[in-house]
């Protein structure tokens, strides 16, 4: 009987031991990278049963991504694969009398609009734009599709293609010369198009030196709501205005008049009123909710009390009696609504996470949003339109996520050198042993103007499972804390905001779990003229990254995409030679004594390569230990997946290298 029991209580052990090493998390890995899906653009049936969406995933075979259209009940249950194509397929909506889903597909290299017939059979290309097309809106009678598209190529005759025997010569002669992620510019401008969905010549509606984007029909189908730069010199101005155009005669009317953007226009239901976004500052400006008759009268600012910005299209409640709009504020993207005649703004999805993409069912009573946080990437959510009845639709990411530990962050509030409250998040290696000290990295955020947000962020979770303390923070100068905090470094970057990073890294580290003398810090963009500011004006990081960054301002002028930036901040180049110089962290380049890793993108145009060259020249020079990565044909934003592993394997070993010089 001992002998059994012995025999049981072993058995038992054992048993448990297989299943802790079954369920046992592993630490997330850069090839995890090619996991992840991501999703977008969910869109109502017209019934309201169903909702489709967009499900992206990368190949690491073949280097790319891939989206197609998914489906499921609006009551929960299972989803179905609408396309699956080796091209990338986007952008669903249905016809308002639900005979037809139209969507936008690269299937033939340009993105084209595509239809399927609710009967059933495979879908079929509605139209052939040279240049693609960038976006499209269906008629309320559901009887035509207006587009946007750039102007057609002008066709060449045989006997000029053959005598081409080299690319064309580049002739500029546009002020905006050119566009990081598309080089330089012609006259060639993105124009509104109209086209029938059951046969017929298309129609072109807009013309001229000018471009439009975000339209929408009016509930009556007669005019189009759309946004554009119609001044004389576009180029010369950030101005952009709403306007209405005629869907029969063409006649274009004016709706706002305010020299700042205007954008994101959106129809009430009965066509009385237009909500749109409008009234930032250049640059570091908040953005607010506004409301226009749509007989052009006067405007009213309806957030007005509220110094957050407003982000993407609003969107009006069935009774046209709320607006609904998402709202940045303090690292969060929060869905909230406020009446149409003005009031008090409710915030219906709030809390520690990320709201974006939201749209309302046909009957008005509910409302779908991609929604995320720390540690779990988005999903599809719907709920009733005052937020109750929250239900998840999708789980993506759910096995994924369950399988690998991650690294919960906390969020900090900390005093600068100057007692203004800065925000921030740690997060501690997954291994995390009270007692010890560890390496610590402050990541910088681009723009500066935008902010760091309670979303799922795998870079960060890498850092974390390979040992390191993750700090990043919204310094002075990040959108979602009011127009003064994003206004504090105007002119004056890398001076408030660098001490800000400063300050909360010496926070962190009277914690008691960093090794002060083992510090990193790494940035893109933005990020990265802050990790050149912080290698020129402190020797306390031991290693540092910086990622598409710039050097000397003066010779950015006219070379990157920004020249407007540039007036409006900083004056002409000519007329404000010293303050160009005197923000310049090449100026101080002989102070420098941490090892920097430079990268960028062959074309990027934001933050062109010959800075970081002259950083990294720079360095070399003085005996340093740096190196440049440079990712052929690449702009600013990487896109070529297997460099984006690249860089982050880049990253992680430069990092070992001189923070963990044991490993």
């Amino acid at each position: 009987m001992k002998r059994k029991i012995a025999f049981s209580l072993v058995l038992v052990f054992v048993c448990s031991l297989a299943f802790a090493e079954q369920t046992e998390k592993r630490k997330i890995r850069d090839e995890d990278f090619f996991n992840f899906k991501e999703i977008s653009q969910p869109c109502f049936s017209p019934d309201g049963k169903w909702i489709t969406y967009v499900v992206t995933v990368r190949d690491k075979e073949k280097n790319s991504s891939n989206s197609d259209i998914w489906m499921i009940p609006s009551e929960g249950g299972t989803p179905i694969c609408l396309t699956n194509h080796e091209k990338g397929d986007s952008s669903p909506s249905f016809s308002p009398d639900g005979k037809y889903l139209a969507f936008l597909s690269s299937r033939k290299e340009k993105n084209q609009i595509w239809l399927f017939n609710a009967l059933g059979g495979e879908p079929y290309e509605l139209t052939e734009m040279d240049n693609g097309v960038n976006s499209f809106v269906w008629s309320p009678d559901s009887s035509k599709i207006a587009f946007l598209a750039k102007d057609p190529e002008r066709k060449e005759s045989e006997k000029e293609k053959e005598k081409k025997k080299q690319p064309d010569v580049i002739v500029v002669n546009r002020l905006q010369h050119k566009r990081d992620g598309i080089g330089y510019l012609d006259d060639k401008r993105s124009h509104i198009w109209i086209i029938p969905v059951k046969g017929g010549e298309q129609k072109k509606l807009t013309d001229g030196p000018y471009d439009e984007q975000s339209i929408s029909f009016s509930p009556d189908g007669k005019e189009i709501l759309f946004e554009s730069n119609r001044t004389e010199n576009a180029d010369a101005n950030r101005n952009t205005d709403i306007w209405a155009i005629d869907v029969e005669t063409g006649k274009i009317r004016k709706m706002t008049t305010d020299p700042r953007a205007d954008s994101n226009p959106s129809w009430s239901n009965n066509g009385q009123y237009i909500a749109y976004l409008g009234g930032a500052n250049p640059i570091y400006g908040t953005t607010f909710l506004w409301l226009v008759p749509s007989s052009g009268e006067k405007p009213q600012m309806l957030t007005a009390k509220l110094d957050r910005n407003v982000r993407g299209k609003p969107l009006w409640s069935a009774d046209d009696k709320y607006i609904y709009f998402v709202l940045e504020d303090s690292g969060n993207i929060h869905l909230c609504r406020i009446p149409a005649s003005g009031g008090e703004i409710e915030r219906v999805i709030a809390g520690e996470r990320t709201v974006g993409n939201a749209i309302f069912s046909p009957d008005g009573k509910y409302i779908a949003f991609i929604m995320g946080d720390s540690l779990s990437p988005a999903d599809l959510f719907i709920s009733k339109t005052n937020g109750e009845e929250l239900k998840k639709l999708t789980s993506l990411n759910e096995k994924l996520v369950a399988e690998i530990k991650l690294s919960e962050p906390e969020n900090i509030h900390y005093k600068s050198f100057d007692g203004q409250e800065i925000e921030g998040w740690v997060m501690k290696p997954i291994d995390f042993e009270q007692g010890k000290k560890y390496p610590m990295i402050a990541r910088v955020h681009g723009g500066p103007n935008s902010q760091y947000s309670t979303s799922f962020n795998h870079d960060f979770q890498l850092l974390a499972a390979e040992g390191y303390v993750v700090l990043y923070t919204n310094p002075r100068g990040s959108s979602g804390y009011g127009e003064p905090f994003g206004k504090a470094i105007w002119a004056d970057w890398g001076n408030k905001d660098l001490k800000d990073v400063m300050a909360g890294a010496d926070y962190v580290i009277k914690q008691g779990y960093v090794d002060s003398e083992k510090l990193g810090i790494y940035g893109w963009s933005y990020g990265g003229i802050m990790t050149n500011y912080a290698i020129t004006r402190t020797n306390r990081f031991k290693a540092a990254v910086s990622g598409a960054s710039e050097g000397d301002y003066f010779s950015c002028y006219g070379y990157d995409d920004l020249h407007l930036w540039w007036e409006e901040e900083l004056g002409l180049p000519w007329e404000n030679y010293e303050l160009y110089r005197k923000i310049s962290p090449i100026k101080d380049v002989k102070k420098v004594k941490t090892p920097t890793l430079f990268m960028c993108g062959q074309f990027d145009y934001r933050c062109p390569l010959p800075q970081s060259e002259q950083m990294y020249l720079s360095l070399k020079k003085l005996g340093l230990e740096t190196e440049l990565v440079i990712y052929p044909g690449e702009s600013h934003g990487i896109r070529s997946l297997n460099y984006q592993l690249d860089r982050l394997k880049r990253v992680m070993n430069w990092f070992n290298k001189h923070l963990k010089p044991e490993k």
